[in-house]
């Protein structure tokens, strides 16, 4: 890993046995040091710095460049007495001497490697750093910079030393600008090592789980799962490991469900070996998707075109509605004993053509039959004629579902003549196909209860609940199983 480390520099970051401060001001005990540098370098004490040094060297990390950051305000008369002999410019030029020398945990840094900031404001005058507004503002400034040359790299910023306005600044300034690339690392007295606060990834979890929560209540699964690729490291942040890891597959799964991709679906499931506490649900969904029949598939149209219709999809919202028509007259076809065959003149119940040799067995004969040695093509309005002659003469009662069904033929010319021009769908237009020319556009809102009740009246059972939303409800419990 290549990395920034952004350190605070404070009266507490620089010590030597042999020097105390007693009686001094920081600024004359550290200048006192720096010119006795020669003598005391190889003794002197960094009780914050060390630990963050020794921290980023026992992890192999790469440090491209040191950012030191101290105070030096304008002396007296023009700047305050007590706050100049406060300043630290003089304490971390001792510590950029003894990065160099390589007197501290970390090995020896090239002098180009460090940079000393002095707080400053934007006409480079040295300010108070115990000002939060001067501080925050100057750390925005020179750390946009900084990234903008180390665009990739993971910025560690030890916020412990310095002032509390030093430490906000940094903290804030630091996690806003190189983001997801932010590590705090705050340094205790009495422990060996600093404490990593990660707050670049739990700052940003929240916004990014919330975004993947989102897209899958917009049924963009195949958006939320980018999302998650791109910044699986951050949302997966102190979640449990065996709900960061379900993650993924339950998004892939709903991508291809919802795109009637169940062998895919299945797929996703499939490759999941332990999922702790989930593995009844995610059981449940695999189930669902392993071999549907026919009865079920109606099903995951229907909820199919209300998802979409919900989202304001029509051009596709038609597609599904397209879907259910035909298929809901080759189911009643097949309920009536009709034969279907392939292209090879196989048996097959979803096959494109009606067989011939079940056709020359009824007792009518179709309009559009015309060549007696062929199969005929089993389109819509083939299929409807057929259920006319059907289930006119053997059950006079289903007159009023083939009705029914009539209604969703103008919403299916509509979406035929999508083919021929490159105009919009509307939901204007929508309703007008389905409920007469004068009809308002809530009128197009009574098109999925239609599907709906067509359903039941046909499969002879209610149409089961949508599995989006079953699964966003999974997903959400996922993000929220954080570890103990």
């Amino acid at each position: 890993m290549n990395a920034l480390l952004i350190c605070n520099v404070g009266g507490r970051d620089v010590l030597h046995p042999a020097l105390p401060k007693n009686g001094h001001s920081e600024r004359q005990w550290a200048q006192t040091a720096l010119e006795r540098y020669p003598e005391l370098c190889g003794t002197f004490s960094l009780p914050i710095i060390s630990k963050a040094l020794h921290y980023l060297a026992t992890r192999r990390v790469v440090i491209d460049h040191v950012i030191l950051i101290a105070s030096d305000q304008p002396p007296p008369p023009v700047g305050n007495a007590k706050f100049w002999s406060s300043d630290t410019i003089y304490s971390a030029q001792i510590i950029a001497h003894l990065l160099c020398d390589g007197l501290t945990p970390y090995p020896r840094l090239d002098g180009q490697q460090i940079t000393i900031w002095t707080i400053q404001t934007e006409d480079g005058q040295g300010c108070d750093p115990s000002d939060y507004d001067l501080t925050l503002r100057f750390l925005e400034r020179r750390l946009a910079e900084l990234r903008r040359v180390y665009p990739h790299h993971t910025a560690f910023f030890e916020v412990t030393g310095g002032t509390p306005a030093m430490t906000t600044g940094l903290l804030i300034a630091g996690t806003e600008i190189f983001g997801s690339q932010t590590e705090i690392l705050s340094v205790h007295p009495n422990q060996e090592l600093p404490i990593a606060l990660n707050t670049g990834k739990r700052l940003l979890a929240t916004p990014l789980r919330a975004s993947l929560r989102s897209h899958a209540a917009s049924y963009a699964y195949a958006a939320a799962a980018r999302t998650f690729l791109e910044h699986e490291a951050i949302i997966t942040d102190r979640l449990e490991p065996t709900a960061a890891r379900l993650i993924a597959p339950l998004l892939a799964y709903a991508h291809h469900r919802f795109n009637f991709d169940f062998a895919s679906a299945r797929s996703a499931l499939q490759r999941v070996r332990n999922a702790g506490p989930w593995r009844a649900e995610l059981d449940s969904l695999l189930a669902q998707v392993n071999q549907p029949v026919r009865q079920f598939l109606l099903a995951e149209v229907v909820r199919g075109a209300a998802a979409r219709y919900q989202i304001g999809l029509y051009a596709d919202f038609l597609t599904q509605v397209v879907r259910f028509e035909e298929n809901l007259l080759r189911y009643l076809c097949l309920q009536q004993g009709a034969w279907f065959c392939n292209r090879q003149r196989q048996l097959d119940p979803d096959g494109t053509y009606l067989a011939r040799e079940w056709l020359s067995q009824q007792t009518f004969t179709l309009s559009r039959d015309r060549d007696p040695n062929r199969d005929l093509i089993a389109d819509r309005s083939v299929m409807r004629e057929l259920l006319g002659n059907l289930l006119g003469r053997a059950q006079p009662g289903q007159h009023n579902l083939l009705t029914a069904i009539d209604r969703l033929g103008e919403l299916v010319k509509r979406r035929n003549e999508l083919t021929h021009h490159l105009e919009g769908v509307q939901k204007a237009g929508l309703a007008r196909a389905f409920a007469g020319p004068q009809a308002s556009p809530s009128a197009a809102d009574q098109i999925v209860p239609h599907l709906e009740q067509l359903y039941e009246q046909v499969c002879h059972q209610p149409l089961p609940p949508s599995p989006y939303q079953h699964i966003n409800r999974l997903l959400d419990r996922l993000l929220q199983a954080t570890q103990t």
